[in-house]
């Protein structure tokens, strides 16, 4: 998983948890997250993700809700540019085997600038475009597009189309499944051919980044219509690795008293001295300057929350006068982080 400051840290995923209804209530979750927990840890890997079919369930096991991702819906006869955009690229479509080569290239030129973007490979981008009839929904079969300049992919769509008609005419919707783009010329001009394709009345997409700059490249500026929804859930598993792991906007240093009962091996105080360029955390004894959960702490460890936000909420209790403050620009991200892939 990419982190604040360009690195990436090793990370546990973890997904299709389940206990079968003759067996709830035995403590068989707890058990399975114990266990999995236990690994991670053993195989050194700082951190752990995963998307909650509940809200509830995975804080008490100190997963934090850390991004957020936004369901977007645009109407085609609204999405007129402010400006055109001239591009020194153009769109091309691809086949599969050029699709899993090209889109593999893009992901690996953003994901290292992306907080909470999880390093993919083309067994993924084979899996993804194999395109199975249960994952279409009633729309049609992948469409894949490239955007490349001088030859070089810079970045990429896939989308699927539904058509339909009434009585004015097409009433089609256009449905994004992924659009990653390395550069503002590529992502100007993917969306712009998105918005382009004809018979189409509404175009929608799922799991985009918060800060989607879409909108301001639209006439209309409430366009798109924007739903929030929770993202990755991430846990500290090593709080030590995982602060020292990411880098910090200004210089500065900080003690925390960290309280984590499900993995005790985290709780304590520690000393996190970082900068733009260096981390540094270890245990230590002084006084801390902030108390929180691991889980307070992995949602905000991202960037995608503030510690005032969870300070306000009675969740991180400031113990040195002006530590909110200073937790907050030194955790301050100069992007949104964003997790595209589910899993």
């Amino acid at each position: 998983m990419a982190v604040p400051g360009g690195g990436s840290l090793a990370c546990g995923g973890v997904t299709r948890v389940g206990v079968a209804a003759t067996h709830r209530r035995r403590g068989l979750l707890t058990a399975m997250m114990r266990r999995q927990m236990d690994d991670m840890h053993e195989r050194g890997e700082p951190l752990a993700a995963l998307y909650a079919s509940e809200a509830p369930i995975y804080g008490r096991f100190g997963y934090g809700l850390a991004t957020y991702m936004a369901e977007i819906e645009i109407q085609r006869s609204l999405a007129t540019f402010l400006r055109p955009r001239s591009t020194g690229g153009r769109v091309v479509m691809v086949d599969v085997p050029a699709a899993v080569d090209a889109f593999s290239q893009v992901w690996s030129l953003v994901q290292p600038t992306q907080p909470g973007m999880l390093a993919l490979d083309p067994r993924w981008w084979r899996n993804q475009l194999a395109d199975l009839e249960t994952s279409r929904q009633g729309f049609s079969p992948h469409y894949r597009v490239l955007y490349e300049v001088d030859g070089k992919p810079a970045g990429f769509a896939l989308y699927r189309i539904k058509m339909d008609w009434d009585a004015t005419g097409p009433i089609g919707v256009l449905r994004v499944e992924s659009l990653i783009a390395a550069d503002a010329d590529a992502y100007a001009a993917l969306w712009r051919y998105l918005l382009d394709v004809d018979l189409i009345a509404r175009v929608s997409a799922e799991a985009r980044p918060i800060d989607e700059p879409l909108r301001f490249l639209l006439t209309d500026s409430r366009q798109p219509k924007t739903r929030i929804d929770d993202g990755i859930w991430l846990r500290l598993v090593d709080v030590a690795a995982a602060l020292a792991g990411r880098r910090y906007a200004v210089d500065g240093r900080l003690v925390l008293r960290v309280r984590d009962a499900f993995c005790p091996w985290n709780e304590g105080h520690y000393e996190l001295n970082g900068g733009p360029t260096s981390a540094a955390c270890e245990p230590c004894s002084d006084d801390p300057d902030l108390e929180l959960s691991a889980a307070d702490l992995a949602a905000v460890y991202l960037g995608g929350n503030r510690f005032r936000t969870l300070h306000e909420a009675g969740r991180i209790q400031e113990l040195r006068r002006g530590a909110v403050t200073r937790a907050d620009v030194m955790f301050a991200t100069d992007r949104s982080p964003w997790c595209p892939s589910h899993f």
